[in-house]
């Protein structure tokens, strides 16, 4: 990959960001590369590579920015977890070099699409790591679903987690869903909190529909969808919810030391001996 320009993104709510993102485009332009301070992702026209700086939730706003437009991105660390990054904050320069050198690792992640239609409209949205129907406000309720056509047993409880392989590790992770290897082309329904001994997470192919709408109770309930925990939209009553696998898929770029297994001992503690 050639790379010309490279825009250096942070997010500009997080300050303390700010000096570590200008050192990345200092070192870059040392090296002869234009680089480009961002602190927006609407204009990328000419933009090669965006370096994320930041925890996962400005790499899950990259990758649903970035993947349209056939970006890749390397992320740098600056958060808590940092299960998506390439490398640690403190090693930037070494992963830097690493990157210019072309001492890397390409990975595809598909996206979900969503297609939100209501009786005014209908909206489409991506999500890197997850979509979730959710109650808006705390009561349990029913999410009717079908696959391909094909009616699927009903949910009740607080509603339903849908991930991507990549977002299996996050909130499906923390509802009992099971952990999928990024390459497999599959997504996850995972119930939360479900009303029912007989409910369980359930893995489905990527190339298939899945539709489902919220039902309720009483006239005064109502839930919400989420995107990657960053946006969300109340469902009325009758809303359709249609998720499929996004036209685009998220390249990341990795540094070979930085493989799937190793980061999920090292961040989530898998295969840890306990004392």
């Amino acid at each position: 990959m050639q790379l010309k320009h490279i825009g250096v993104f942070y997010n500009q709510h997080k300050a303390q960001n700010q000096p570590l993102a200008q050192q990345a485009v200092d070192f870059l332009r040392a090296k002869h590369i234009k680089a480009t301070m961002l602190t927006s992702l609407d204009h990328l026209e000419d933009i090669d590579l965006v370096i994320s700086m930041g925890g996962d939730g400005t790499m899950l706003r990259c990758a649903r920015e970035c993947a349209p437009k056939q970006i890749p991105i390397f992320g740098i660390n600056c958060g808590t977890l940092g299960f998506l990054a390439a490398a640690e904050k403190e090693e930037l320069t070494a992963a830097l070099d690493a990157l210019l050198a072309g001492k890397y690792i390409s990975h595809k992640r598909l996206l979900l699409q969503a297609v939100v239609k209501t009786s005014q409209n209908t909206k489409i949205f991506t999500a890197f790591n997850d979509v979730v129907l959710h109650s808006a406000n705390l009561r349990t309720f029913y999410v009717n679903a079908t696959f391909n056509g094909t009616k699927m047993p009903s949910y009740f409880g607080d509603g339903v987690i849908v991930s991507t392989p990549t977002g299996s590790t996050a909130y499906s992770l923390a509802a009992g869903g099971p952990i999928v290897e990024p390459n497999v082309e599959v997504i996850v329904i995972t119930p939360i909190c479900p009303h029912s001994l007989h409910q369980r997470p359930m893995v489905l192919p990527a190339t298939g529909l899945l539709q489902l709408s919220p039902s309720f109770k009483n006239k005064e309930d109502g839930a919400i969808v989420s995107f990657d925990g960053q946006l969300n939209l109340p469902l009325e009553p009758g809303a359709v919810l249609e998720l499929s696998r996004a036209p685009r898929a998220i390249e990341l770029l990795t540094l070979p030391q930085r493989g799937f297994f190793d980061v999920l001992h090292k961040k989530l503690s898998w295969g840890k001996e306990e004392c």
